[in-house]
């Protein structure tokens, strides 16, 4: 009779052997250093909070979406679409590819780092935030290219913000950002621009 193996121990925190190698130890140990080593005042940290929670699910972007119809532009449901239907795939797909990697968020992994803000139920694995903010900057971008600093810069300010707050590895967010890419410039490539 086979003798059952043991249970996995279980992640472990930054400061020890971490499985999967040197880079994911490097990257826990970024990602633990500006979560809980950089300094955290309170004006930087509420509205990076207020920001980050605000995207949760995709609902800026959903809200963003509507800009259309609130300048009053030509077909704003078409053009609101254009934005939604990707955003929404992106959170999808993406909310595939975590369960299949399955990797922790660090105040989980690693119970020695507090958790900063309420944390999404899902796994870590890439950032929906960082591939959400890609695809709507792309998607709004090509609706309103005055618009293209501001958007880079909102997603910047979520792609930091998930990291600084403890909710995801550095690696997250830049798996994120390249899922986000990918996912942006085909749609902005092969879905005509409503105008």
């Amino acid at each position: 009779m086979a003798m059952p193996t043991p249970p996995h121990p279980g992640p472990t925190d930054a400061t020890t052997d971490v499985p999967g190698g040197r880079l994911d130890r490097l990257d826990r140990a970024a990602s633990r250093r500006m979560a809980m080593d950089w300094p955290h005042p309170r004006w930087l940290t509420l509205p990076l909070s207020g920001v980050s929670l605000s995207a949760n699910y995709g609902v800026l972007w959903y809200v963003l979406c509507l800009a259309p119809l609130i300048l009053g532009a030509d077909r704003p449901l078409w053009k609101a679409l254009y934005v939604a239907a990707p955003v929404t795939l992106v959170e999808m797909t993406g909310f595939l590819i975590k369960q299949y990697v399955g990797r922790l968020r660090p105040p989980v992994a690693d119970p020695t780092q507090p958790e900063q803000i309420p944390m999404p139920y899902s796994k870590s694995f890439p950032s929906s935030h960082a591939s959400m903010a890609v695809v709507g900057t792309f998607t709004l971008g090509a609706l309103y290219p005055p618009a293209i600093p501001a958007l880079v810069a909102l997603a910047a300010m979520l792609m930091f913000s998930r990291v600084y707050l403890g909710v995801h590895y550095l690696g997250d967010v830049l798996g994120g950002l390249g899922y986000g890419l990918v996912w942006g410039a085909a749609w902005v490539l092969l879905v005509p621009t409503p105008v």
